[in-house]
């Protein structure tokens, strides 16, 4: 972009208005002849739409994006942009880009591996002790020499495998395609190869996101599949999970426990049975949580290419969903 055009007017949209505000100012330090607008309402975005180039931010109703005539490219503060390609709302020829697991990576592995090892150390069982004020030693577990398998072996997959590998964890792993991975000692590929995937774990960790091939793909039968006394633990998608099925294992005992930090609808409903399961963790999407400073180095990357006309970073392929 020449220096005698007009700079792209850029939209920050964000539900929470001090978040709004902060990426603007991060963006408007790195790039001070920019307009910048935000909003934290469709009504609040509708007077810009018309003068938008570029919108970005995270909880964009997708929606706003079909009525911005002048958009040409949309940045997703975020790694997960299912919303936005399973509605189908973005307009052609529009670019969508992300903020690419690598920001999130070493947070979402760390819980991950926190949730292990409160399970091989049965952390439950000590805080219910410590209420009752027992004092009742019992053998815990170890994770190493344990099989963790990784579904979802990307970015933030690889650096699970990574802290699993550091702990002496044996790593198994499960994406669309083939590929070595370090810290992966085996990899398995495709829908065929999931069953003997699942059945090498000790504990599952989901790190998928969700497109058409996702939805529902952790159902009755691949939690039949697992291991006896396995334990699940997703960071990815919630609807990735057929959350009756998880119940279902859950209740049976094929599952021994499960960590979830995503579901279907969220906030989970206070009534969902998962609340007052003793063998599940509820926590409520904080793997990975969003700090402006974090998410925006990418798009501050990919304003800086998009400003010189240099093909952006981080595309998403509308095709896969990521």
């Amino acid at each position: 972009m020449s220096s005698t055009e007009p700079k792209p007017q850029l939209l920050v949209y964000y539900r929470d208005p001090r978040r709004a505000q902060t990426v603007r100012d991060i963006v408007q330090a790195r790039f001070p002849d920019l307009t910048i607008h935000t909003a934290s309402t469709p009504e609040e975005a509708e007077p810009v739409l018309d003068k938008v180039e570029i919108i970005t931010g995270w909880g964009v109703p997708p929606a706003l994006l079909s009525k911005a005539k002048r958009l040409r490219w949309f940045h997703k503060l975020a790694a997960g942009v299912d919303d936005v390609v399973l509605s189908g709302a973005l307009p052609p020829g529009v670019i969508l880009t992300r903020t690419d697991g690598r920001v999130f990576a070493r947070r979402m592995a760390e819980y991950v591996i926190a949730y292990i090892l409160a399970f091989c150390q049965d952390v439950r069982r000590i805080l219910a002790q410590q209420a009752r004020r027992e004092w009742k030693p019992f053998l815990t577990a170890t994770a190493a020499g344990r099989t963790l398998g990784v579904a979802g072996v990307g970015d933030i997959g690889q650096e699970v495998a990574r802290l699993a590998s550091a702990l002496g964890m044996r790593v198994v792993g499960w994406r669309r395609s083939q590929g070595h991975v370090e810290g992966v000692e085996r990899m398995y590929a495709g829908r065929d190869e999931l069953p003997a995937f699942l059945r090498e774990a000790d504990f599952v960790a989901l790190v998928l996101p969700l497109t058409p091939e996702t939805r529902g793909l952790f159902d009755a039968q691949a939690f039949a599949a697992m291991k006896p006394g396995a334990y699940l633990i997703n960071v990815g998608r919630g609807a990735v999970v057929d959350e009756q099925a998880l119940l279902d294992a859950l209740r049976s005992g094929r599952l021994a426990g499960a960590a979830l930090d995503v579901f279907a609808q969220e906030p989970l409903p206070p009534d969902h049975p998962l609340w007052s399961m003793d063998n599940v963790y509820v926590t409520p999407h904080i793997s990975g949580p969003t700090v402006p400073e974090e998410v925006c180095r990418p798009l501050l990357e990919n304003l800086d290419r998009y400003l010189r006309g240099e093909p952006l970073a981080k595309q998403v392929a509308l095709d896969r969903g990521y």
